[in-house]
């Protein structure tokens, strides 16, 4: 390796490390759940807001933020929650949120920061499973669809939306530029879920809807069902 790109990988590593310390602490879910409410509230209040029907149909949301930072050595992380919903013949409500966070590192030609916001609705039992337990993200296998000016494609309608896997919607902040090569890791939080809830809750206890709703995420679940 020549001492050039040496110094280089070192530069990006220094930029990762002094730019991104959030990125080495968990948000608590309170947390999790204020920035993750403002996120859908901003996407609910613009000029393409998720369509009702969609969310109606869907099998559960994930709501989070990636950051990526990097010059020549990158690296990415992320935290939010994923909320199923439920439905039984009494409720089709959502769950409480269960906490993840978001890691992976990567090599390229990259330089800059960027920070984005994504709420992913869910259509499919295997998308769920993406979320609620840990192990690699394939988004070139799971992305299967976008929608809205603000995720750079065409609009379509919500009954061919629906027939995905899943739906990204994001938002991206800062400037970003070049080719990376990595792959990205979904891993559940427990003790996240555990400090909110109790000790003895474990993921299947919250997305099987036993474990109670805060109270801190009514806002949220207002959004979820199309109310502002």
């Amino acid at each position: 390796m020549s001492q050039p790109f040496k110094k280089l990988l070192a530069s990006g590593l220094i930029l990762f490390v002094l730019t991104t310390p959030d990125l080495l602490r968990a948000a608590g879910m309170h947390e999790r759940i204020q920035t993750a409410t403002q996120i859908l509230r901003d996407k609910q209040l613009s000029n393409e807001p998720i369509p009702a029907d969609l969310l109606s149909h869907a099998k559960g949301v994930a709501i989070f933020t990636a950051t990526k930072v990097g010059l020549g050595l990158g690296g990415e992380g992320g935290e939010g929650i994923v909320l199923l919903r439920l439905r039984d013949l009494l409720s089709h409500s959502w769950t409480a949120p269960s906490a993840f966070n978001l890691a992976g590192g990567s090599v390229g030609a990259q330089i800059g920061f960027t920070e984005v916001r994504y709420i992913v609705v869910l259509n499919t039992d295997d998308a769920v499973r993406h979320f609620t337990s840990s192990g690699k993200l394939d988004w070139n296998a799971t992305a299967t669809g976008t929608a809205g000016s603000d995720s750079g494609t065409d609009r379509v309608s919500t009954t061919d939306l629906e027939h995905r896997d899943i739906v990204v919607y994001k938002d991206t902040g800062g400037i970003f530029g070049g080719a990376t090569l990595g792959g990205t890791s979904v891993e559940r939080k427990d003790m996240i879920n555990q400090e909110a809830y109790g000790e003895d809750v474990s993921i299947k206890n919250i997305l099987n809807g036993t474990v109670p709703r805060p109270s801190s995420a009514n806002h949220l679940y207002s959004l979820l069902e199309g109310k502002t």
